[in-house]
């Protein structure tokens, strides 16, 4: 008779979940860095305007790496129903709250290029 093969908790669970997502979030902090750095030095529509959006650039790529560094976390952290579910919280506020900002910086940027030309 074969025995029952019982996982190890999530806990016990070797996996690299937790650093993938750190590094995807990295990722777009380092895109949005790349995107500041173009607009400082191609210099790119008015002055004031294009410093504005390096520093939007520049403190949404702080804050995609403080999401990163959280979510990581959080998935490293697993919970385990008493159904034996094991759940990570939803990552909604956040996508929806770095998407809208990254938009906006998009939108931005579309307008400085434009009064510039």
């Amino acid at each position: 008779m074969t025995r029952a093969r019982r996982s190890r908790p999530p806990a016990e669970r070797p996996g690299l979940q937790g650093e993938r997502t750190e590094l995807a979030w990295e990722r777009s902090a380092l895109g949005l860095l790349a995107a500041a750095a173009l607009l400082l030095f191609r210099h790119v529509g008015p002055g004031v305007g294009r410093v504005a959006l390096v520093a939007a650039d520049v403190g949404l790529a702080l804050l995609l790496i403080g999401y990163g560094r959280r979510r990581g976390g959080r998935i490293r952290a697993l919970r385990t129903h008493p159904d034996g579910r094991t759940t990570v919280p939803d990552a909604r506020r956040e996508v929806l709250g770095a998407t809208a900002a990254a938009v906006a910086i998009a939108l931005g940027t579309t307008v400085v290029i434009v009064l510039r030309t």
